[in-house]
């Protein structure tokens, strides 16, 4: 893969990341008395697609890099450890910020395998909350990464 292809696809992740991030600030902001049941499941699909677009950009850092797309029944956990260890992306985040990254996965492995229909806003209130500025942080990240960036044919 080339560098300007990789880029395209990053930039169309960070948008869908930028556009998750308002979703869910409006989502989040939304009056109490005027949430419906089907707020929480909402809720909780914005906070797992965060898990979504992260593990995509993974996958074509590595498709980039020629590393190896980690495959099976732990595949979700190796991406984000991977992704947590390399010195450029991960490794520059607070503990605090790869904690809440580990807690979005958890989440995510808990809603995908449970009935939407059971999800309570108490459940996604907090990680509803932080999604912007989740997404704020792992945007400029990915944006220096890509920035850095030689492609290997040039």
């Amino acid at each position: 893969m080339k560098k300007e292809k990789l880029k395209r696809e990053i930039l169309f992740e960070l948008d869908q990341l930028k556009n998750l991030a308002s979703q869910a600030e409006g989502l989040f902001l939304w009056p109490a008395e005027h949430r419906r049941p089907w707020d929480a499941a909402a809720a909780a699909k914005y906070v797992s697609d965060l898990v979504l677009c992260l593990e995509n950009m993974c996958k074509r850092r590595c498709h980039y890099l020629g590393i190896p797309i980690p495959q099976g029944y732990n595949s979700h956990n190796q991406i984000l450890e991977d992704f947590s260890i390399a010195p450029e992306l991960g490794g520059l985040l607070s503990p605090e910020m790869s904690q809440r990254l580990k807690k979005y996965l958890r989440f995510r492995h808990r809603f995908i395998h449970n009935y939407g229909h059971e999800v309570k806003w108490e459940m996604v209130e907090e990680p509803l909350r932080l999604l912007p500025e989740t997404i704020s942080i792992l945007s400029e990240l990915w944006e220096k990464w890509l920035e850095s960036l030689t492609d290997p044919q040039e």
